[in-house]
């Protein structure tokens, strides 16, 4: 670069020259600004140089050398995204609270694809990032961080890792965070250096650092968890109490298992011509301060309807480990649980244990004896709504493709009452092939009665599908189908439903083919 292309800060002798007026001032040394000006009038000249002079020298007024100095590069995730997709997250991320899931599902599209936002999005995604959904920083974090510091909006990265690694220091949200984070880098590390100052925190700290406990928690914790029931801070004890049972090695579950045993035990007899039966015998528990410092306590609801221990026997039976009924298979006693007076109590109980511990064998039973039960297969058990949602509760502990499997055999058969029932719980997403079956099932029932049509309406289970169907072109289309299929002359409640179901279907296919290489041009984001 010569002197000419200098951008020179030529101020003064602009304004040196305009003091003197334009026939008498010397010619302009040469540069960049100067050759900006186009004005062929000597008069009008001067002027726009000391308009552009003007600009620039005030631009770097009390500006130290530092302010020449580059930043660091960029760092970016990948190539850009297709522009159609650019253009379609620009509309979700300005269209409402309603598109947020839709901006969740596109980040996760793009770091599957390994592309990335365009910088002409940087603007409105620093303006939300806030509420940007947990899926983005993967993808943009890294930029918009160092846009944040190019614009003075943030510490530069030293900074910002040392206060990460501090977990005594700042808000109670800042500092369970950052006490996860050691957990997840040294867990005995971490409990060690909070015993010692534990006592001294405030009741709201206390309580955040004893939930971060949950990061790998092991048996190791269980002496300081067990020591929090004696906290005197109401939110302390019920983190310690959360966290306890997840411990089948603890005091905690030692104390469960032992209530458990004395509240439920199996009572069998053999038969004169062969065989052996079987009863439940309930004892139900007592209130009593041990039960309290273990957070086993009935609630007002309870209370007032005059169910209280049975309220107690539910919390005991959830808290328990399930070693606690190792003397009887589980088949035995969820079936012995539905026969009994106390169902409610003992099912319910036994299902949040089976649920705390994801045990196959114990979902596996729920889901047979519950599925028998209302199908009227189980002595004593009559076929109710409280079963049937028993049912679904049960199936819902099932793997994702054991789910499917069950659920598609009932639509199969056509028990169009259960599988409404039941698809009110499940997978969060469904499979390609099982949402094809469902939707499937969808055309049959609208094209059934009348009556088909009002029970397909009434739950509003089809107005929360188009978030769990596989969202291909196919399945848009087919719910298209359905939807002009449907009778004119039919409620607006199911009409309504379909409607949803369908754009959300198509907004979500459509986000998939502007990732597509061949796609070019984006449309408008519907919600």
């Amino acid at each position: 670069m010569d002197a000419a292309d200098r951008v020179t800060d030529g101020w003064e002798p602009t304004l040196a020259a305009a003091l003197l007026g334009a026939e008498r001032a010397p010619p302009p040394a040469p540069g960049l600004l100067t050759a900006l000006v186009a004005e062929s009038d000597p008069g009008a000249a001067l002027l726009a140089r000391l308009a552009a002079e003007g600009v620039h020298h005030l631009a770097g007024t009390e500006l130290g050398p530092e302010a020449l100095a580059p930043i660091e590069p960029r760092e970016a995730f990948g190539p850009e995204c297709p522009p159609a997709a650019a253009t379609r997250l620009y509309g979700l991320l300005t269209e409402g609270y309603s598109a947020r899931s839709r901006v969740e599902e596109w980040f996760e599209l793009a770091a599957a694809a390994g592309s990335r936002p365009p910088a002409w999005l940087f603007q409105v995604l620093m303006q939300q990032r806030d509420s940007l959904p947990t899926t983005a920083p993967a993808v943009i974090g890294a930029e918009l961080d160092w846009l944040a510091r190019a614009c003075g909006e943030a510490p530069d990265q030293g900074a910002e890792t040392a206060d990460a690694s501090d977990w005594t220091e700042g808000t109670v949200a800042e500092r369970r965070a950052a006490f996860t984070a050691l957990r997840v880098r040294d867990p005995e590390g971490a409990r060690a250096a909070l015993e010692p100052v534990f006592r001294k925190e405030k009741a709201d700290a206390r309580e955040a650092l004893v939930h971060a406990l949950a990061t790998g928690l092991s048996q190791a914790d269980e002496p300081f968890l067990e020591a929090c029931l004696d906290d005197r801070a109401n939110g302390v004890r019920l983190a310690a109490q959360h966290l306890l049972p997840r411990l089948p090695d603890s005091r905690y579950a030692e104390r469960m298992a032992a209530r458990a045993r004395a509240a439920l035990s199996v009572e069998s007899k053999r038969k004169l011509l062969g065989g052996t039966t079987h009863s439940l015998v309930v004892t139900l528990p007592e209130e009593s301060p041990e039960l309290a410092r273990d957070g086993i306590e009935a609630n007002q609801w309870e209370r007032r309807g005059g169910g209280a221990r049975a309220g107690l026997l539910r919390a005991i039976l959830a808290r328990a480990p399930l070693h606690a009924f190792a003397a009887h298979p589980p088949r035995l006693w969820i079936e012995l649980a539905l026969r009994s007076e106390w169902a409610d109590p003992v099912f319910h109980g036994l299902f949040s244990a089976a649920k705390r511990t994801l045990d196959p064998a114990w979902a596996e039973a729920m889901a047979d004896i519950t599925a028998e039960a209302y199908e009227g297969k189980v002595t004593g058990v009559r076929r109710t709504n409280e079963v049937l949602g028993m049912w679904a509760e049960a199936l819902d502990l099932l793997p994702d493709a054991a789910w499917e499997a069950r659920v598609g055999a009932l639509i199969r058969a056509r028990k169009i009452e259960v599988v409404l029932a039941v698809l009110a719980q499940g997978p969060e997403h469904f499979s390609e092939s099982f949402s094809a079956t469902l939707l499937d099932w969808l055309a049959f029932v609208t094209r059934g009665s009348d009556a088909l049509r009002r029970d397909l309406a009434k739950p509003w289970v089809i107005a929360r599908l188009g978030d769990r169907l596989w969202p291909s072109d196919d399945s848009a289309a087919s719910a298209a189908a359905i939807l002009a299929r449907l009778p004119e002359e039919d409620a607006d409640r199911l009409r309504t439903q379909l409607t949803g179901l369908t754009g959300v279907l198509e907004l979500r296919a459509a986000i998939r083919r502007d990732f597509r290489p061949e796609t070019t041009t984006g449309g408008t984001a519907q919600g």
